[in-house]
């Protein structure tokens, strides 16, 4: 199993947050590498950090190449939910625009996310990296909520309290997330010892990267190379409200954020438009979604195909069945292989859609 533990519908393992959130627990099951070998796990963060401001703006305006919202209420402090002088690599916290309670439609921009540069008391402002989308500039009224990004020492222990292996980088286990930006992992591992003392590190600098931030859509991969399996337990918020990731052309690695199983047929892929989801068509022509297999150490591909014999829908490029119903489960990810020079976002619905 992907998680040993999830209980967002049990009334024992989740309570409601002051920002009305369920609270809970997941355990990711890291698995057993084979001797002498290592073996993967694709993984994904399942609950948030916790809410620490929600609210309404009351105005929202792009500037430059960033933007800014207002809340006549705030009562935060200057920097409060960033770093002085944050830049979209050292933002610590992230804002997300949410559906206003009650409201049984979409909201403009609804699920996206931004890092937060700057947090000013006087002015009841927030600027944020990137430019609102369509529909959010200049109307009267946007929700949002606020919270802290994970980092590898808060998902994993300051101290590696996740029992993963830890030593010298290549003995040690590997905690990978890919960078679309750069084409390739940053891995991180847990060093024993030596200059600076043990802590997390980033593989590719020395680094210390106990701080290293995660993306809550970020699909992380786990290399391990101890003979054991071991339960990474996180605990957090239920994510509520639909999600919107960004998939880049080429591979991306996703994780299913949400407290619940989802399917590629939930999952809202594939839209009709190669603008807002997957490229339909002919196996080898249209979007890949991948499944790694760990008892095969193998990728099983699906695709949305158009047309055909018994119509269109999810199929495996394996050999042509009907996959419409294949799980993308609780703390698990996958990689879109996008063909097409441009991407989209992947607005994802709540998983479930009963919370």
């Amino acid at each position: 199993a992907l998680i040993a533990a999830i209980s967002c519908l049990t009334a024992t393992a989740f309570s409601q947050s002051a920002a009305t959130d369920p609270v809970g627990f997941v355990t990711m099951q890291v698995a057993a590498a084979p001797v002498g070998g290592d073996q993967l796990s694709y993984r994904a963060l399942s609950l948030s950090r916790a809410v620490e401001y929600q609210a309404a703006a009351e105005v929202a305006a792009n500037s430059g190449a960033n933007s800014i919202l207002t809340d006549n209420q705030a009562t935060w402090t200057d920097n409060q939910f960033n770093p002085v002088g944050a830049t979209a690599d050292t933002a610590t916290y992230y804002l997300e625009i949410v559906r206003p309670p009650g409201q049984a439609t979409a909201a403009p921009g609804e699920g996206t996310t931004y890092d937060v540069l700057a947090t000013n008391a006087a002015g009841k402002t927030v600027t944020l990296a990137g430019n609102l989308p369509a529909g959010v500039v200049g109307s009267a009224s946007v929700s949002f909520k606020l919270r802290k990004y994970w980092t590898i020492g808060d998902v994993f222990g300051v101290t590696n309290q996740a029992g993963l292996g830890a030593g010298a980088q290549g003995e040690a286990d590997d905690v990978l997330i890919y960078s679309p930006q750069n084409n390739q992992f940053n891995a991180y591992y847990y060093r024993l010892g030596g200059i600076g003392g043990s802590s997390w590190r980033n593989s590719n600098t020395g680094a210390d990267a106990t701080s290293q931030k995660i993306y809550p859509e970020d699909g992380i991969l786990i290399r391990r190379r101890q003979t054991s399996a071991v339960n990474v337990l996180l605990m957090g918020s239920v994510k509520l409200g639909t999600t919107s990731s960004a998939v880049v052309s080429g591979v991306n690695f996703l994780g299913n954020i949400y407290a619940a199983d989802m399917t590629l047929g939930s999952s809202n892929l594939y839209t009709g438009d190669s603008n807002t989801g997957v490229l339909g068509g002919a196996q080898g022509e249209a979007d890949d979604v991948l499944i790694y297999d760990q008892a095969t150490r193998a990728y099983k591909t699906y695709y949305y195909r158009i047309g055909g014999i018994g119509g269109s829908g999810w199929r495996s490029s394996d050999d042509g069945s009907v996959a419409t119903t294949v799980g993308v489960p609780t703390g698990s990810s996958i990689v879109v292989r996008r063909r097409g020079a441009t991407g989209f976002n992947w607005v994802a619905p709540q998983h479930p859609a009963s919370l």
